[in-house]
């Protein structure tokens, strides 16, 4: 599952971000829920602003914010989102996959009239290299784990050489696909940027088939690209040019934002600055808020003493309250009430944690063997809102009686303490989902395949009961029987208490005044494809 720069990606995109949409449709239904005039219009230059440059232009390799944008600039995928939902339709497909009765194979017909930008045919085969990569160890995708479930991976990462059966090409339209256990989730895998294709043999300097071309890029200073007059969707892109400025703190951003020199912000708006900015009138017609499928936690390593010991993980589920945290960051988020966020497959509108009971917490740690309490480590990240929320977590639980040692660290330095067996007894985090489905939650976070070092299982959780039921979730013939699964899962789960679900995050977002088509997405970044500038021609 996915890898430490996924982690701040989620960063990036469930703080108070500057952040657009999908759409797939015409401009029509591209101005659903826009900013800036609801007629598109043609021409003109959109201006962006990055603190960090893209760590790659591959897609079977990228996964940091400025490279996700990026990668919908200038490759297709077979399916992308719907505008603000996390609905999927068919992009570089006609239609969504034809999926055998027993549910391992995915059969998918390739859209005619595609090239890339050097005027090659888009076919299967390309598809199947751009899969393909993605599984060859060379690559070192860290999205690698969310394809072995396809027939042959596994012998093919050992041996890569050519093609597998798992993934083929049956003829120049279509492209077939196998699964060794039914998945429903593989569709959205199939909506990542990193299933954007790439043209056959050119993974050191991917062509790609997207809106936009390539101009240049100048390591620090800029990203330019440019409209792709042969686009299979036209009359899209609207905008002649993005220009996206490099290592621009994000204060600049919005002070440059605020004057029109910019028409978005590529990081979240300053701390400091975010109550300025929801207060402010003039703004207010370029602000929307959007509650992210994400979850912010407490975890505990069960591996841990005391935390190998269920009645103390379950003492401190009862040890916060959340609705003071949520007032510690403004308000962008709302209360848990389970593990999931709002809007995944597998979530319950039903209360499955625990309010603050400072009582029933202190009984339960007598009843471990802690009548006195404990001292214990929290480990965090080093910046904003982990500041705010970890002393507060740690006054939280010395109301119970636990004394913690509250340590923010870099980023760097998280991943590899949380990571490692025996080191983190305790930690503060957040999961994005990369697309709307329990099983990136669970097989990701709390799988016994992920308690591993150098994972994302923060706990060292393995119940494989619990791991049972999303195998089984991940079967079920609707989104309904899944849920009613991953429900059960999920109560399985928090009777253990590896984590405790703390809140779930919102972002808010704001666009310059120019901007048409503007609309809020989320799990993509930026859709330049859907947005104009007002300021534009009414026709080309």
């Amino acid at each position: 599952m996915p890898s430490k720069p996924k982690i701040l990606l989620a960063a990036f995109t469930a703080g108070v971000v500057a952040l657009t949409a999908a759409c797939g449709g015409d401009a029509k239904d591209s101005t659903q829920n826009s900013g800036g005039g609801d007629q598109a219009r043609y021409g003109g230059t959109m201006t962006v602003a990055y603190q960090s440059d893209p760590k790659t232009f591959d897609p079977a390799v990228c996964y940091d914010a400025t490279c996700w944008n990026n990668m919908r600039m200038l490759y297709d995928r077979l399916y992308d989102y719907v505008g603000d939902t996390m609905n999927i339709e068919p992009q570089a497909a006609t239609a969504l996959p034809e999926v055998s009765a027993d549910g391992l194979t995915y059969t998918i017909k390739i859209r005619s009239g595609m090239t890339f930008s050097d005027g090659k045919a888009v076919t299967a085969k390309d598809f199947v290299y751009s899969f393909t990569r993605i599984l060859d160890p060379a690559t070192k995708s860290p999205v690698q784990s969310f394809w072995t479930g396809i027939a042959g991976a596994a012998d093919y990462a050992k041996a890569p050489s050519g093609s597998f059966a798992g993934i083929t090409a049956t003829d120049d339209s279509t492209l077939q696909i196998k699964l060794t256990a039914p998945n429903s989730s593989f569709k959205y895998v199939l909506a990542m940027p990193h299933a954007s294709v790439i043209e056959s043999g050119t993974a050191s300097k991917p062509v790609g088939s997207g809106p936009f071309v390539m101009d240049h890029f100048t390591p620090g200073q800029e990203i330019v690209v440019n409209r792709n007059p042969k686009y299979w969707d036209a009359p899209k892109p609207y905008v002649d040019k993005v220009v996206e400025k490099l290592g621009v703190d994000p204060h600049v951003q919005l002070l440059s934002l605020q004057k029109g020199t910019i028409d978005l912000m590529g990081d979240p708006i300053p701390a400091a600055d975010y109550l300025t900015v929801a207060g402010d009138a003039a703004l207010k017609p370029q602000i929307k808020t959007i509650v992210k499928p994400s979850t912010y936690y407490v975890t505990m390593n069960t591996q841990m003493a005391p935390f190998d010991n269920p009645k103390v993980r379950e003492a401190v589920s009862y040890a916060f309250d959340r609705t003071f945290l949520l007032k510690l960051v403004a308000g962008q988020g709302t209360v848990a009430n389970e593990y999931l966020p709002p809007g995944i497959t597998g979530y319950t509108k039903d209360k499955l944690v625990h309010d603050q009971d400072i009582a029933k917490a202190k009984q339960l740690l007598a009843e471990a063997g802690f009548p006195n309490g404990f001292s214990t480590t929290m480990y965090s990240w080093n910046t904003s809102p982990w500041t705010a929320l970890l002393p507060q977590l740690q006054q939280d639980l010395g109301k119970i009686g636990i004394t913690v040692d509250a340590k923010p660290v870099q980023q760097s330095a998280f991943f590899d303490l949380a990571g490692t067996p025996n080191k983190a007894p305790m930690t503060l985090t957040f999961w994005v989902a990369d697309y709307p489905d329990a099983s990136d939650f669970y097989q990701a976070l709390l799988s016994c395949g992920a308690a591993i070092p150098g994972g994302q299982n923060y706990p060292f959780y393995c119940n494989k009961n619990v791991d049972a039921l999303v195998d089984q979730a991940l079967a079920a013939k609707d989104n309904d029987a899944a849920t009613a699964i991953y429900v059960q899962a999920t109560k399985a789960m928090l009777a253990d208490n590896p984590v405790v679900p703390l809140y779930y995050g919102s972002k808010t977002e704001v666009f310059g005044k120019t901007v048409g088509g503007y609309h809020s997405q989320p799990i993509w970044g930026w859709d330049m494809t859907n947005y104009w500038k007002t300021t534009g021609t009414a026709s080309r």
